[in-house]
């Protein structure tokens, strides 16, 4: 049974750690939106240059050390009917999409655009 624990508290750390990942990324992404938007010196533009840099360097490093993770999906059964399954939600969705574009009237939108004019 303590075996399972350890299991569980790894696997709740391994979630903790991606949660921060996300929570950290969406702080450096409104630091690089506020610094692109409103910064008026030299300095912070430059700083804008220092995290595109950085981050490319990151996303280097993670894709190297994960990329042979994602074989998961081709070696174990639960993956790979896991995935089998997301590409079958996502062509009914296209499909579901698609038929109802298909009663698109262009007509109609530029009825819409003119009397918006």
């Amino acid at each position: 049974m303590s075996d399972d624990l350890s299991n569980k508290t790894k696997d709740i750390s391994v979630l903790q750690l991606l949660t921060k990942l996300v929570k950290e990324t969406d702080r450096l992404v409104r630091l690089a939106d506020d610094i692109d938007t409103h910064a008026s010196t030299p300095q912070a533009k430059a700083a804008f240059n220092l995290i595109g840099s950085e981050v490319g360097n990151v996303l280097s490093i993670m894709k190297t050390s994960l990329e042979p993770l994602y074989r998961l999906y081709d070696l174990d059964p639960g993956m790979k009917n896991l995935e089998r399954n997301r590409r079958n939600a996502t062509i009914k969705e296209f499909t579901a999409a698609t038929e109802a574009d298909d009663s698109y009237d262009e007509q109609s939108l530029w009825n819409d655009i003119k009397a918006k004019e």
